[in-house]
């Protein structure tokens, strides 16, 4: 199959304990992982590449061969995956430092090792036409700079998801050249809108969002749904219907999806509802979607109403 799509980054695999220890079930997770489940919904002509541990197999494997994923851009290189605890403390993990210190010892060894760069990313998109790249990423200068290279070359629309430690106003002039070298469509959430441009409410982020030099820029409100701002208007939608089981992954579900419409040429209004629906998909469970072929005309079929329903609304 040729690829049009790449979700790229973090894998993780999710606990919604505190304690690994306790053997509760964990879940397929990681920002490159929802991401691409987000455009998955609409498209199967999408691939993820990210650095794994071997253990992901577990959880993976039996999504992977459920779903026909691709698994050429799975690269593993080390023992263990990332793994997170959902609301908790040192990298997510939660619990007790000195119960869980093995444990912890292991996430900062293989943290390191899983961080997806540049040039992994570049081996494809290289001659394949390559429509559009998702990444959650930081603001490293080199990173970016290197990727740029390849963008140039390849010639793909970039969606940056901005990481929360990095979505602060000590930065903001970083991500300012990022968006205007690099991003073609940027994703934010409000607490780190709030921190980026040290403002308060929806109003005051959407007049900082829209001097970013980006096409549009997916912004995150919550449980209230979502905006999408470009450089002169601001669409509000709430959330798509649908059962609330688990929030986590609702960001980067949205985002891909988000990614996939604009690069898709879909007007502005299409991109949030396309969104909003990847979101509410992701919030019918926990984890990632199962299946993706199951619900796809449903998902086409409820963005051609809410488009109908918006667009003499907004």
């Amino acid at each position: 199959m040729n690829y049009e799509y790449i979700c790229a980054g973090n894998v993780m695999l999710d606990s919604h304990d505190p304690n690994p220890r306790h053997g509760v079930k964990e879940y397929i997770g990681g920002p490159s992982t929802f991401a691409y489940s987000g455009i998955r919904i609409w498209t199967d002509k999408v691939m993820q590449v990210s650095r794994v541990g071997e253990d992901y197999h577990e959880l993976f494997d039996p999504w992977i061969e459920r779903n026909n994923v691709e698994t050429k851009g799975f690269n593993v290189v080390c023992d263990r995956s990332n793994h997170t605890w959902a609301f908790g403390y040192l990298f997510g993990m939660g619990g007790n430092p000195e119960e869980l210190n093995e444990y912890n010892n292991d996430i900062f060894q293989d943290f390191g090792y899983l961080k997806t760069n540049p040039e992994e990313i570049g081996r494809f998109t290289e001659g394949q036409n390559i429509k559009g790249v998702y990444l959650a990423q930081n603001i490293d200068r080199v990173f970016w700079r290197k990727l740029g290279e390849i963008k140039q070359r390849d010639g793909f629309k970039m969606m940056w998801e901005i990481e929360g430690p990095w979505a602060d106003l000590q930065y903001l002039d970083r991500v300012r050249d990022i968006c205007t070298k690099y991003a073609d469509v940027f994703s934010i959430n409000i607490a780190e809108c709030e921190n980026l441009f040290r403002c308060k409410g929806d109003k005051d982020c959407i007049a900082g969002l829209q001097t970013l030099d980006v096409d549009l820029t997916l912004f995150r409100v919550g449980e209230r749904g979502l905006y999408v701002v470009t450089r002169d208007k601001a669409i509000y939608l709430p959330p798509a219907p649908g059962p609330v089981v688990d929030t986590y992954g609702c960001g980067n579900t949205s985002t891909g999806s988000a990614l996939y419409a604009y690069c898709e040429g879909k007007d502005p209004l299409m991109v949030g509802i396309m969104a909003n629906i990847a979101s509410a998909r992701n919030l019918a469970q926990f984890g990632i979607i199962p299946e993706f072929e199951a619900i796809r005309d449903d998902c086409w079929k409820a963005a051609e109403e809410l488009y109908l329903y918006y667009k003499d609304r907004v």
